[in-house]
């Protein structure tokens, strides 16, 4: 059985992945951090947010190479 399964890397995925998690940890708090001022934000809720934002695209970025090296690139029966 384990003869018929490839666990290739899916290389597609993991950068995809890569992208879209730097682009959530460097675009949220640069949003927060230049609209902070006019919707009124202090300093611990704008630095709450952006960390939140840094935190999930790690989380993301993370989450999207862990699945592109388990994920099997092919199964055959």
């Amino acid at each position: 059985m384990s003869q018929n399964v490839d666990f290739g890397q899916i290389k597609l995925l993991g950068f995809c992945g890569l992208v879209v998690g730097g682009a959530i940890a460097v675009g949220v708090p640069w949003v927060v951090l230049d609209h902070a001022g006019a919707a009124g934000l202090g300093g611990f809720a704008a630095t709450l947010l952006s960390l939140i934002g840094i935190v999930g695209g790690v989380s993301v970025a993370t989450v999207a190479v862990f699945f592109s090296m388990v994920v099997p690139k092919r199964v055959q029966q």
